[in-house]
């Protein structure tokens, strides 16, 4: 069996997705890494999707070197030609795809007088546009198999805005909203659209925020069980949403907080 490269990660089942083929799209590192190599260890034939070469072709690597199948993409999300093409040669690679996972994310704290158009661009078309592109490039084929899941990556401000973060909290607000009008429109094809609301995980995207001391001791307060989260507290609970066992979820958004928001 595969084994995790770093943090927990309850027991696995490395049956639990055989013959399945899954996407994760921002799959070289942080979460999209841990949700990857989760997927492989339990059986899944992945599709790894991301801008980052280096790190995309490590992770692929570690994949591989367990026993693991994988192949990976390079791609912008923001353009429909390497979203389309990334797509297609998916299916050609196994012929289908069972799970599309959107991780792909950033963001950055500016105080909203200071937010400009480059910012907001920049930050809505990777997290919100980009998953649009993706989800209707991955539907027709859904649809055609009659079966799929799609989980995408919302966050805890989808639901409690922060400051200086508004060109993320809208798009992360509006991803959510994409996966709820997706589990209307697509559930009578048999495909499930649910979100995974992260709080703060331990990843290059929060790297700088984790540096601010006073910052990091207020925000633990928040946290009823007192630690930040790794991206395998994430990886779990994405994973879940993928398989058979959630297979009446639908339009859900599920938090992995640690209770902050509880």
């Amino acid at each position: 069996m595969m084994r995790p490269s770093g943090g927990s990660v309850s027991e696995c089942n490395p049956d639990r997705f055989r013959d399945q083929v899954a996407m994760v799209v921002g799959g070289a590192q942080g979460i999209g890494k841990a949700i990857a190599v989760r997927l492989a260890m339990e059986g899944a034939a992945v599709a790894i999707a991301d801008i980052d070469r280096p790190m995309m072709a490590r992770t692929t690597r570690e994949i591989t070197e367990q026993g693991g199948q994988v192949c990976n993409f390079h791609c912008d999300v923001r353009n429909k030609r390497q979203v389309e093409a990334m797509v297609a040669q998916t299916r050609r690679w196994h012929g289908h795809i069972d799970i599309l996972m959107y991780i792909a994310g950033v963001g950055k704290t500016v105080p909203f007088t200071k937010t400009d158009e480059k910012l907001w661009d920049w930050t809505v078309d990777i997290n919100l546009k980009g998953a649009f592109l993706v989800a209707r490039a991955v539907a027709p084929h859904m649809i055609e198999q009659r079966r799929g899941k799609m989980v995408f990556m919302a966050s805890t401000n989808s639901w409690d805005a922060e400051a200086e973060l508004a060109p993320y909290n809208v798009s992360k607000a509006g991803i959510y909203l994409l996966a709820k009008t997706l589990a209307r429109e697509l559930g009578h094809y048999g495909i499930n659209s649910n979100a995974v609301g992260p709080g703060l995980i331990r990843t290059r995207l929060t790297a700088p925020i984790l540096k601010d001391r006073k910052f990091m001791r207020k925000y633990k307060n928040l946290i009823p069980l007192g630690r930040l989260g790794t991206p395998e507290d994430i990886a779990g609970p994405a994973t879940f949403l993928a398989s058979r066992d959630a297979d009446y979820i639908n339009g859900a958004l599920l938090f992995v907080d640690g209770g902050q928001l509880a």
